[in-house]
């Protein structure tokens, strides 16, 4: 199983259009520090790829034969490229929470079939076990805990905190890696979305491996949040970045 990082920023990207803050200046600066909205990619072992939200256009980033898409829930920046997708020279099946579903991608979804899932809810997809868990968001949000083999990953974001039931679940697992939505910086509290420690201690509850994802502008600039989660986590806590790779 391979993750790849096709987005990893909040609903602005990074840069932010006009904006000047410390974040968005680094990125102008340096193309590596910038991102785009939430986009990942699971290849499995058989080279076909399920995609974890749209938030941006990925015609010309992933080449391999598209599985299944998922998507976290409804918000404009996990679904933005799904407009352009739909065009998609094969027919895909979506899987979604119903809450606040799009009304285009509903009534005009073109090669896009939509099926709407709950938590709890499993699917299997190629060589993948996918298993829909309940996040704490603004409107009805999944997190996935995605299995090929004896390997388990989970994706979570966005979300503020775990669920107790959840957690218990996820350490039974021994995850991999967990994917983990670190919006904002040190010290913010927000209700719908962690900050950096809150995401990186939670994931370190539950999986041997961190990788923190869903970054906005509001977040530190990139070279100064490596450094801060270098020296605060030992290495078991890594900032994601978009065109990363990660083996699991």
């Amino acid at each position: 199983m391979i993750v790849y990082f096709l987005g990893t920023g909040g609903s602005e990207g990074i840069p932010a259009h006009l904006c000047t803050c410390p974040t968005c200046e680094e990125a102008r600066k340096f193309g590596f520090a910038q991102r785009k909205p939430s986009t990942l990619a699971i290849i499995t072992k058989n080279n076909k790829a399920v995609l974890i939200d749209v938030g941006t256009d990925i015609r010309d980033l992933l080449h391999v034969p598209l599985e299944a898409i998922l998507l976290t829930h409804w918000h404009h920046d996990h679904i933005y490229g799904l407009y352009k997708l739909r065009w998609t020279a094969r027919k895909t099946k979506l899987y979604a929470p119903r809450e606040h579903a799009d009304q285009l991608i509903i009534t005009d979804p073109k090669n896009i079939e939509v099926h709407f899932i709950r938590a709890g809810d499993e699917l299997i997809l190629d060589s993948l076990r996918v298993t829909a868990l309940r996040l704490n968001h603004q409107i009805e949000t999944l997190g996935y805990l995605i299995e090929e083999d004896d390997k388990a990953i989970a994706l979570l974001y966005d979300t503020k905190n775990l669920s107790q039931k959840t957690l218990k679940m996820l350490k039974e697992k021994k995850l991999r890696l967990a994917i983990m939505d670190a919006t904002y910086a040190p010290g913010v509290n927000d209700p719908y979305h962690n900050n950096v420690d809150e995401s990186a201690q939670m994931g370190i509850k539950i999986a041997e491996r961190v990788l923190l994802s869903h970054i906005s502008h509001k977040n530190l600039p990139f070279l100064q949040l490596a450094e801060y989660v270098r020296q605060k986590y030992d290495g078991k806590v890594l900032v994601a970045y978009d065109g990363m790779i990660f083996y699991v």
